[in-house]
């Protein structure tokens, strides 16, 4: 994991924590609906941060068995255009550079979207009647 997934993941920890701290202090239900998204929020972003983190570790360790007398390094016989081709995977993969900002990004978005049907469900089983019997 890269310093800023990193630093990433343990903002969303620590947003997780706080928000699950503050679960009972929300008693007005729109409130709780925001709570609740912010839990998505933080959740979905640790998820996508803990996924590529697994990726990257993955291809590590592909790389690893490229390595065949296991002395640490790549020597010229080890060197192949497979080798070369996983390499660059792994080093230039857009996907685990930008994670946390794609990350932070797909799960706002559906944070957001999730609110807005968490407060309009909230809204009109508010405005309804219920029967009383």
């Amino acid at each position: 994991m890269n310093t800023p997934a990193f630093i990433g993941f343990v903002i969303g920890i620590i947003g997780i924590a706080f928000l699950l701290y503050l679960r009972k202090n929300v008693s007005n239900t729109y409130w709780r609906c925001l709570w609740r998204s912010g839990i998505l929020f933080f959740s979905m972003y640790v998820l996508i941060l803990i996924v590529m983190a697994v990726k990257a570790q993955y291809l590590s360790f592909k790389l690893e068995a490229f390595d065949l007398n296991h002395n640490g390094l790549i020597d010229i016989n080890e060197y192949t255009a497979e080798y070369r081709s996983l390499r660059d995977r792994l080093l230039k993969d857009p996907d685990r550079n930008n994670a946390f900002l794609n990350g932070a990004l797909l799960s706002f978005v559906m944070a957001a979207i999730a609110f807005a049907i968490d407060l309009f469900t909230t809204y009109f089983q508010s405005k309804t009647d219920r029967i009383k019997i």
